[in-house]
């Protein structure tokens, strides 16, 4: 896998993501097992926000390839994939998420790995 595949996969990753958590608000709480509330629903949709600015730039950022953005983009996307790794165990271990919770653990864990890898292992790629 080069840096190029990486980042199309994690940006429609991403982008699916938002798009359901945006139009299937409710069946997304349902699946985090989390109730349908008019908190959840509106944080679960400046999360999807959230998470369709990260998709869209990592998108566009494909074809980078100044060394020091695609560090800084390697770097922020690290972070944010710990933060969620982190986040989404949490959640999932002391029975706040259902078992989707586990889906989303496996895809920050496999998000943080990646970047490490290109930020740290192979930086030139």
């Amino acid at each position: 896998m080069n840096l190029r595949i990486l980042y199309l996969a994690h940006a429609v990753i991403t982008l699916i993501l938002a798009l359901a958590l945006l139009l299937m608000t409710p069946v997304m709480l349902n699946l985090l097992g989390l109730e349908n509330t008019r908190d959840t629903t509106t944080l679960t949709q400046l999360l999807a926000a959230a998470l369709m600015a990260i998709g869209l730039t990592t998108l566009a950022s494909r074809e980078v390839q100044d060394r020091s953005a695609r560090s800084a983009i390697n770097s922020a996307n690290l972070v944010a994939g710990v933060l969620g790794f982190v986040i989404c165990l949490n959640a999932t271990l002391t029975g706040v998420f259902g078992w989707f919770g586990w889906v989303m653990i496996l895809f920050y864990a496999l998000s943080a790995l990646a970047f490490a890898y290109f930020q740290f292992l192979a930086p030139y790629n």
